[in-house]
């Protein structure tokens, strides 16, 4: 954790305050009360470390499947045998504390994973089918117009479908054979570019929800037709400041193709900083130029 305050300094970034959890090991898990007073020294060490870089500490809470502990604690009816977690239906105890101070908690891994979930059965046979055939169509087009007629065609698709809102389509009535030419289209760099450009806030949620659908339209969470929305929904989720729904996306990019730059990158921003504006500014301000020579 020092380390990586230390680094978030080279940035010019870093949190205002935090909330560490300390989280049983297997072997601690029934022992939770004694495993919390043998883990003082680490918390008191994590306090240290945060108060030496500026940052203020909201608590340190040691957590195990069925109780948690605050260490430090000032509050007289505070138990010292642990406050019990409600769950796993519940938000818990732990989780309605880090609400009450003003700690946004995001979903579940599972709900973020299951959202980028691929299609199966007859819906990925049509999708693979549409895919294959999308390649082939492709092809011919950038062979009869160039890569470049190709790539507007596509950017105006996706002005058609985010622009002010959407032309009113439900992305779910999207066809296989129209979400396979996105997806295929978008392994081409230029296109993806222009698709990092509908973040701003009148365009993120049906993006948000366009880079999911299409993530599951690819029929296969091993495809390297996935990286790219996958990607577009990692940056979506970031600029959304939805963090940990982004890095789960971002992953998912980087397991599907290691050598994936923007995934990489993103994610590296997203650790080291806890934010993409930097990026996002540099991405907004390449859109107004391009949307700006296409009217002129």
């Amino acid at each position: 954790m020092h380390n990586i305050l230390h680094r978030l300094e080279e940035f010019d970034a870093g949190p205002v305050d935090i909330l560490l959890y300390l989280c049983a090991s297997q072997e601690d898990a029934d022992d939770g009360y004694n495993a919390m007073c043998r883990h003082r020294v680490l918390a008191d060490t994590l306090l240290l470390s945060a108060e030496a870089h500026g940052v203020d500490t909201l608590g340190a809470i040691f957590v195990t499947p069925t109780h948690w502990w605050v260490y430090h604690h000032d509050n007289p009816h505070y138990r010292v045998e642990g406050m019990p977690v409600d769950g796993p239906d519940n938000p818990g105890v732990v989780t309605m504390n880090a609400r009450a101070l003003g700690i946004p908690t995001p979903p579940s891994e599972a709900g973020i994973l299951a959202a980028l979930e691929p299609v199966t059965g007859r819906d990925a046979e049509a999708q693979r089918s549409a895919i294959a055939e999308a390649i082939g169509l492709r092809a011919e087009r950038v062979r009869s117009s160039g890569f470049d007629a190709e790539t507007e065609r596509l950017a105006a698709i996706f002005d058609r479908l985010l622009l002010g809102g959407g032309d009113g389509t439900p992305l779910t009535d999207l066809t296989p054979e129209q979400t396979a030419e996105l997806i295929v289209g978008l392994r081409h760099r230029p296109l993806r570019d222009i698709a990092l450009g509908y973040s701003e806030p009148s365009k993120l949620p049906r993006a948000r929800e366009l880079w999911a659908l299409l993530t599951r339209r690819c029929a296969s969470d091993s495809t390297t037709f996935a990286t790219a929305p996958l990607t577009l929904a990692g940056f979506a989720a970031a600029v959304d400041e939805e963090i940990p729904a982004a890095l789960i996306a971002l992953d998912r990019a980087r397991t599907v193709d290691p050598r994936y730059l923007l995934a990489k990158l993103l994610m590296e921003q997203l650790v080291m900083t806890g934010s993409v504006d930097g990026i996002t500014d540099r991405i907004r301000q390449e859109r107004e130029d391009r949307l700006r020579r296409r009217d002129s």
